[in-house]
């Protein structure tokens, strides 16, 4: 272990200068560490540098590792290793998710050691994330994914530090005339597929990759059933959803113009075939985006939305039609009663709508209750019903 003042080329002059402040080098578990002790006392950078190294070790000795070498890692090669291994078991979408959260953790946590990711580290990376404008849930996967590339639950690691509170009012459910007027939008889009694939957002709940990789062997008309295919949960895979007439109608006429422009429908053909400026080419393929038919039909019909909120309005939909909620987490595909609420908004016509019927109800009480004149007498400070 050694303790010296590095030398730096001052930026002005051109000359060799020695460094006011002590550095120390030494190698634990086959890692070389170079760090500077933050001081200009030789006495204070050797304490320092003991000190560093006592911690180092007892990390090395106290974790159960065939390798314990492993334990004194960076998280750049801690994230590394959790994406070579993520990507065996699971999508490539979901990788690339894992991929876009670990870009700021390499950049702003990269070269720190294991040992070094204490509560006051995280905090300091909380605090750079949000001064960057990212949202509190946007940080808590980014951590989250931190955790589980370090093998601990975010409880074990940083017991005392607190998930940020995230937004619950992301997403929003359609009124019924904001529906209707991106439906009418959609229908004089330049593209044919936009009507069917966004009736069918508002009416089965489906994500919006689920219905854009749909195939036909999935819609079955005859029984008025959609069946999902791969999910993004394994409780929404295989679910089979009941067409609404209005969705079985307009599916039965979009088959028949796609037949007559591809021919006889084959099964694994996809619903909504791959488009070449604005024309669909191929049904072997499916379509890779209706986002700017999308944005031209909002802009149009005055709503101001995401494609994801249509999900939203059919899950309020059935809350407020009073479907049970085990039925709605099988229609929706989640897997927890939480998730469900995040879906489920109470919209401002059926908030009127219930006091109105709560009005209504207790009125009729009143009345049917209220006692006829001549049978009350007053007794005291009180009133009595006479027998």
């Amino acid at each position: 272990m050694a303790v010296f003042r590095p030398t730096y080329r001052d930026p002005k002059s051109g000359e060799r200068r020695k460094s006011s402040i002590w550095w120390y080098d030494f190698i634990v578990g086959g890692r070389r560490i170079r760090e500077s002790a933050k001081t200009t006392r030789k006495a204070l950078a050797v304490a320092a540098a003991q000190k560093r190294r006592l911690a180092l070790e007892r990390a090395l000795a106290g974790l159960p590792s065939e390798q314990p070498t492993e334990r004194i890692e960076d998280v750049t090669s801690l994230l590394d290793q959790y994406e070579a291994t993520y990507g065996l078991n699971h999508r490539p979408k979901s990788l690339l998710l894992v991929r876009g959260r670990a870009k700021h953790l390499r950049r702003l946590l990269g070269g720190c050691l294991l040992p070094d990711l204490t509560e006051r580290r995280i905090l300091d990376y909380i605090r750079q994330r949000q001064a960057e404008g990212a949202s509190g849930r946007t940080i808590n996967l980014e951590i989250g994914t931190l955790s589980r590339a370090i093998g601990r639950t975010w409880r074990e690691l940083w017991p005392k530090l607190r998930k940020l509170e995230e937004r619950r009012d992301v997403g929003r459910a359609l009124m019924p005339n904001e529906e209707a007027r991106l439906l009418d939008a959609a229908a004089k889009s330049a593209t044919p597929l936009l009507y069917p694939y966004v009736l069918i957002l508002l009416w089965t709940g489906a994500r919006a990759d689920e219905a854009r990789t749909l195939r036909w062997e999935q819609v079955d008309l005859e029984a008025g059933k959609m069946t999902i295919g791969r999910s993004k949960t394994a409780a929404g895979a295989g679910r089979r959803i009941p067409m609404s007439q209005s969705l079985r109608a307009t599916l039965e006429h979009y088959a028949t113009w796609y037949a007559q422009r591809f021919g006889p429908l084959k099964p694994h053909w996809f619903v909504f075939p791959y488009c070449r400026t604005k024309r669909p080419v191929d049904p072997e393929r499916p379509v890779g985006s209706l986002r700017h038919a999308w944005e031209l039909a909002l802009e149009r019909a005055g709503v101001k939305c995401r494609l994801h909120d249509l999900r939203h309005s059919f899950c309020t939909k059935l809350g407020e039609a009073g479907i049970s909620e085990s039925v709605m987490l099988d229609l929706m595909g989640h897997v927890s009663a939480a998730m469900l609420r995040r879906y489920s908004h109470i919209r401002e016509s059926a908030r009127e709508e219930a006091i109105a019927k709560l009005e209504a109800r207790l009125q009729n009480v009143h009345v049917k209750d209220s006692p006829k004149v001549g049978e009350i007498e007053a007794e005291g400070r009180g009133v009595k019903l006479l027998n």
